[in-house]
Parts: structure tokens; C-alpha cells; sequence
């Protein structure tokens, strides 16, 4: 039987990172965050309106050979391929090598906004130009939404529950609150947790369409969320995948587990279904309340959230509001980042900030925002700026911070461990 979340004691633990990134992989990934670098450039085969090279966050020293056998990687598409390399990595940190019995208790989670956009693309449009018989009915299985979560699956043997879940710009904290979910209900001793996107020519028109890439005010192109000047999203991609266990499973195996993983919260804000919230919600009690449940003590200096603030004007000021409303007394003494100035925003960017908040929470370092030159005024939060210590003795808990287009707002806290 599913345990009761609100009086169940079992605990979950991340043990495993693996991340394919614009920063490159760990312990690149990490490095480059906590110094400020990011990983944004120009992109010759992807152009503006104005007919000039966009300016992206692409993945870099990643070469998917490494990671995966040439015969599946022929069948593969180019997002499956960064979730299997994500996964094998996290496992391999894991130090989790699962025997045939064990197999069956291990499963996955992978969130992404989009899919495998690139070959879906191309195989409709070979489809409308040239009629079913010549389609390519090789490519039709990377068409659909859980193709990466199925070959990762495959390639690990992973017999446990297999999901896939779509919620915008919150796939990736969804994906790691379900495994939570699938643990707590004693679904699985083991998940594989995370999301991704890639970087397709068909979304970056869409966004350049509606207005809203960096720069859409004339000036330069880049990405600094909080900014004063902030004028736009620049698009990135990648994948990062989280192994989670019970506390005891961990423990069994002698391994220290990065941080705890101490639950989930999610929140409902006005929004039209394509467009981020307006205001925030004006009195978020009710998820304050469940994040005390869960161990936030509002008001501790030790404490660092990481936001969705995606360098548009709208979300960076719903963000502002929200946290300021929802940390309350915490609001000027945590500390306040994001990822999307280095990484770049897509729909499973949120994966690449929970590895960053368990990162945080073991090695007592900050990512930093680096493309900050002037916050803005109306941005009361205690951001982690260059100059920015962290704390002497380390973070204690992290908030990671998802507002998806439509207000479906989601929280995971982790904690030291």
C-alpha cells in the first residue's frame, strides 16, 4: 500500500549527477557556475528575423560516442542522446551498478517541454512533401514525447516505473517531484530523475516570432536575469539526470548521498495558459505553510534559492514578488540565483538547477550571476552577485524556484544531508 506522504518517515536522498550542459560536464558545469562564466554564443546555422547569427546557449564537450554504442546511437535522436549520456553519468557518480533483481525497482522520470522537435519536424514535413510510403518509418519512434526516457531505460536496464511528463518550463522540477512521489508511495528503491530539451530551429522562429528573444529593445544580445536592462531570452539546452534512493538504500551501499530531497510544493497563480503570471498570488500561505512542513525556516541567512528568472522583464518581476511574498522574513537574508544567465532558458532547465542546488549544498559554494552589471531597483532579494560570499559554514537548504507559462508554479526544497 502507498504510504501516507504527511505521516510517512521515509527519506530521499540524490547520490548521482549527470549532466550534459553549455558549461560542459561536471566538474566543468560547477566550476564555471560558481565563477560567474556562462556558456551563451553566436549560432551560425540558427538566424534572426534581421537575418544576423542568434545568439544561443548550445551544449558543448559532449561527444555522445563516449557515452553511447554505435548501433543505438544510429536509431537515436540528438535529445535521447544527451538523456542517456546524462544517465549513465549519474549512475556511474552514483556508484550504482544494478543487478537484474534490483533492476526491477529502479525506474525513470524524464521531463521535457518540447520532445525531439528537430526530427519531428523533418519527418512531418517528408511526410506532407512525399506521401506515408517514403517517410522514414526508422525516425517515426523518436517522434513521440517518452522516446528518451525509453531509451535510456533500455540501455540501463531499467525495469521500474517509466515516465515521461510535459509541464512547460517546470518539466524538469515535475519530473524530480514525481520520482519523489514514486519512492515516498514504495513504487521504487531508485529513480533516475531529470529533463531536457534541445535547441531546434523550429522554436527559436517561434520565440523570435512572439518577441521574445534577447535582444527585442535593439541593443545587445545576452542573458541576466534581475537586471535592470535585462531585454529578452536567449535559448539553451541540455539535460540533467539526479539518482534518488531511499535513505536506506543508500546507506546499505555505504554511499554519501549529496543532499536530501525533502519534498515538493506546488502553487496556483492566474496566468493565461502562454504567458507567464502578472502579479504574484497575494497571499501564498498556503504554500509557505507547506514548506515550513517540510523544514524551510524563514528568516536563516544559510539558506539559497534558485529561480526560474529567465532575463525577461515579466517573469524576472513575477519572480521578485513571489519570493519576496513566499520567503517573507527570509526574503533579504537568503540568497537569490539563476541558471538561466549561463545556460540559457528551455523547458528542462530546471533538472540543471536542482543538480546545482545539491552542488550548493555539498560543497558549500554559490552559483553566481554572472552577467549582472546593475540589479534592478525594484528587486528588494539578496542576489548572488560576483562578490557574494557564501556562507562560512556552507548552505543548509536550497528552494528551487519553477513558474511555467500558464502560473502552474512548482517548489523542491533539498537540504543538507
Amino acid at each position: 500500500m502507498p504510504r501516507n506522504p504527511r505521516t510517512d518517515t521515509t527519506r530521499v536522498v540524490v547520490t548521482g549527477l549527470g549532466v550534459v550542459s553549455p558549461l560542459g560536464p561536471l566538474p566543468d558545469f560547477w566550476r564555471r557556475l560558481t565563477t560567474g562564466e556562462h556558456g551563451i554564443g553566436p549560432s551560425d546555422d540558427l538566424k534572426t528575423r534581421r537575418g544576423t547569427p542568434a545568439t544561443v546557449a548550445r551544449v558543448t564537450s559532449w561527444e555522445p560516442k563516449e557515452h553511447v554504442h554505435v548501433p543505438a546511437l544510429r536509431r537515436m535522436d540528438r535529445l535521447s542522446r544527451m538523456i542517456v549520456s546524462a544517465t549513465r553519468a549519474a549512475l556511474t557518480d552514483a556508484r550504482l551498478a544494478l543487478t537484474t533483481a534490483a533492476a526491477d525497482s529502479a525506474g525513470m522520470v524524464v521531463g521535457t517541454a518540447y520532445g525531439n522537435v528537430v526530427e519531428t519536424d523533418q519527418f512531418i514535413r517528408r511526410l506532407q512533401a512525399r506521401g506515408p510510403g517514403l517517410a522514414n518509418a526508422l525516425t517515426f519512434p523518436n517522434t513521440v514525447l517518452n522516446a528518451p526516457a525509453g531509451y535510456a531505460a533500455i540501455d540501463r536496464g531499467l525495469r521500474g516505473p517509466n515516465v515521461t511528463v510535459a509541464h512547460g518550463e517546470a518539466s524538469g522540477e515535475l519530473a524530480l517531484a514525481t520520482a519523489y512521489d514514486l519512492i515516498r508511495s514504495e513504487r521504487a528503491d531508485v529513480m533516475l530523475a531529470g529533463a531536457g530539451d534541445e535547441l531546434a530551429p523550429l522554436v527559436f522562429d517561434i520565440y523570435d516570432d512572439l518577441g521574445l528573444l534577447s535582444p527585442n529593445d535593439g541593443q545587445h544580445a545576452w542573458s541576466s536575469p534581475f537586471d535592470r536592462y535585462r531585454n529578452g531570452i536567449v535559448l539553451g539546452e541540455g539535460a540533467a539526470m539526479l539518482v534518488l534512493e531511499r535513505a536506506e538504500h543508500a546507506a546499505a551501499r555505504g554511499v554519501e548521498p549529496y543532499a536530501e530531497l525533502r519534498g515538493h510544493t506546488a502553487q496556483r497563480v492566474a496566468a493565461t495558459p502562454h504567458d507567464w503570471p502578472a502579479t504574484a498570488a497575494a497571499d501564498p500561505g498556503d504554500t509557505a505553510r507547506q514548506l515550513e512542513h517540510l523544514g524551510w525556516r524563514p528568516g536563516v541567512t544559510d539558506d539559497l534559492v534558485i529561480s526560474c528568472a529567465n532575463s525577461t522583464k515579466r517573469l524576472d518581476a513575477f519572480e521578485t514578488a513571489n519570493l519576496t511574498r513566499l520567503l517573507g522574513a527570509a526574503a533579504s537574508s537568503a540568497t537569490v540565483t539563476s541558471l538561466r544567465g549561463a545556460i540559457g532558458d528551455f523547458g528542462g532547465a530546471g533538472a540543471m538547477s536542482a543538480a546545482a542546488a545539491v552542488l550548493a549544498l555539498r560543497t558549500g559554494d554559490l552559483p553566481r550571476l554572472g552577467s549582472l552589471r546593475e540589479p534592478d531597483p525594484t528587486c528588494d532579494l539578496r542576489l548572488a552577485t560576483l562578490t557574494r560570499a557564501p556562507p562560512a559554514h556552507g548552505f543548509e537548504r536550497v528552494l528551487v524556484s519553477a513558474t511555467p507559462r500558464g502560473g502552474g508554479c512548482r517548489t523542491l526544497l533539498f537540504q543538507r544531508a
